[in-house]
C-alpha cells in the first residue's frame, strides 16, 4: 500500500495540475475525404479505389482546461466506394478520368484518443487549438467481414465562446493509417491496396457540464 500511494504521488507530479480541470462533452458532424486505398496499373492514368466522402457524426469527450486537454471521439459514417481513373480507349488520344461511386458501401466506426493545447488567441477571442491523436477505425460492409486499422492524426481546431459553458467548434485533421481498409481479397485482381490519407472537416457544439 505504501508502494502503491508513493507511486500516485510521484504521477501526481509528473502530469501537469492543467489535466486536473473540467469535463467537456460535444456533438458533431463532418464529412471526409479519402486518398485511395487500392490501386491499380503503374502510369499516371492508374486506377484507383477509395472510400468515397462520408457523413459523419461524432461524440467527444475531455478533460483539461485551456493549457492542456485530453481528448477522445468516435465518430460514424457510410463512405461509398470510388472508382477513379481512365476508362480504357482505342485512340491515340488522352481520354478524361472518371469518376463512378456506390453510395454507402460501407460502415466506419472510428475511436480516437489524444491531447491538444492552445497555440493561438485573437484578441481575447476565438482560441486555435493544436491536437495529435492515435486513432482505431472498424470498416464494414454488407456481407463482408470487418477489418480494423489503426494510425494516427493531427489537426487544428477554432473555438468560439457562446457562453460560460457552451462553445463552437470548428475541425480540420488529417489522419493516415498504414494499411488499406480494404483486404486483396476485396479489390480486383492486378489491384493492390495501399495506406490511406484521410481529410476531415467537422463543426461541433461542446458544453462544459
Amino acid at each position: 500500500m505504501h508502494r502503491l500511494s508513493a507511486w500516485l504521488g510521484a504521477c501526481g507530479l509528473v502530469v501537469p495540475g492543467a489535466v486536473a480541470g473540467q469535463l467537456s462533452v460535444g456533438l458533431s458532424v463532418g464529412t471526409a475525404n479519402f486518398s485511395a486505398a487500392a490501386r491499380g496499373g503503374g502510369n499516371s492514368e492508374e486506377v484507383q479505389f477509395l472510400p468515397y466522402r462520408p457523413t459523419t457524426f461524432g461524440v467527444a469527450v475531455a478533460w483539461g482546461c485551456s493549457s492542456l486537454r485530453l481528448e477522445a471521439s468516435a465518430r460514424y459514417g457510410e463512405p461509398g466506394l470510388a472508382l477513379r481513373g481512365a476508362p480504357p480507349t482505342n485512340t491515340d488520344e488522352r481520354s478524361a478520368s472518371v469518376l463512378i461511386v456506390s453510395e454507402n458501401a460501407f460502415r466506419v466506426t472510428s475511436f480516437s484518443g489524444g491531447g491538444s493545447v492552445p497555440v493561438l488567441r485573437l484578441r481575447e477571442g476565438p482560441l486555435l487549438r493544436a491536437a495529435v491523436a492515435l486513432v482505431l477505425e472498424r470498416w464494414s460492409s454488407p456481407g463482408g467481414a470487418a477489418r480494423t486499422v489503426a494510425g494516427g492524426q493531427g489537426g487544428l481546431a477554432m473555438e468560439v465562446a457562446l457562453g460560460s459553458a457552451l462553445a463552437a467548434r470548428a475541425e480540420a485533421e488529417l489522419g493516415f493509417t498504414p494499411a488499406s481498409p480494404f483486404r486483396a481479397s476485396d479489390v480486383p485482381e492486378g489491384f493492390s491496396p495501399r495506406s490511406t490519407w484521410r481529410r476531415s472537416l467537422a463543426v461541433a457544439v461542446v458544453c462544459w457540464p
